[in-house]
Order: C-alpha cells, then sequence, then structure tokens
C-alpha cells in the first residue's frame, strides 16, 4: 500500500507539472500550442479554471480506480500499470509544454 501511495503522489507531481508548464506556455504562445486538440478547445472555450477542474477530477479518478484495482488483491499490477501510463502521460505532457517554450528567447 505505500508504494500505491508514493506512486498517485508521484502521479500527481506529474500531472501538475503538466498543468503548471501548459499555463506557462499558454500564456506566452496562446491556447493554440497546445498540442492535444480536447484540452486546446476547452482552454480556448473555458480558460484556465476548467482545465485545472477537469485535471484534478482525472487525478481523482485515476486515484480511485488504482485504489480499488490493488484492494482486489488479483489486480496489484493492472493498478500500478494504470497509475504508470498516468505518470507518463503527465511527464509527456510537461515535456511538450516546455519544449514550445523552450523554443522562444528568454525575456
Amino acid at each position: 500500500m505505500r508504494v500505491m501511495v508514493a506512486a498517485v503522489l508521484t502521479m500527481s507531481a506529474a500531472q501538475l507539472f503538466d498543468l503548471a508548464t501548459f499555463v506557462s506556455m499558454t500564456q506566452r504562445l496562446g491556447s493554440h500550442a497546445e498540442a492535444n486538440p480536447l484540452v486546446g478547445m476547452l482552454f480556448a472555450s473555458y480558460g484556465y479554471p476548467l482545465v485545472a477542474i477537469v485535471k484534478v477530477i482525472l487525478l481523482a479518478v485515476v486515484s480511485a480506480v488504482g485504489a480499488i484495482l490493488v484492494d482486489r488483491s488479483a489486480r496489484p499490477k493492472l493498478a500500478a500499470a494504470v497509475v504508470a501510463i498516468a505518470i507518463v502521460i503527465g511527464l509527456v505532457g510537461g515535456l511538450s509544454n516546455s519544449t514550445a517554450i523552450g523554443a522562444l528567447p528568454m525575456v
């Protein structure tokens, strides 16, 4: 169970890295710079608050799914896979945003 707590904390950090770099990127480049068309459309239509709310909801859902799967003794590997995928998605999103920001000259 301690491993799952660490995994959920790591997932949260990765997703918050993605959100923080998203905010910085869109302030500098606009919503068109977002690689995910769903997030870009969500941001263009509703702004930062809804993007953050959706991110928190997705974190809660993935955490709940992971907790349910860990609780069932036959599914700990599936729980680890679900959380690991969420970690990778957050890191890839944050790195993608950072790359877009890094292409700009420093001000």
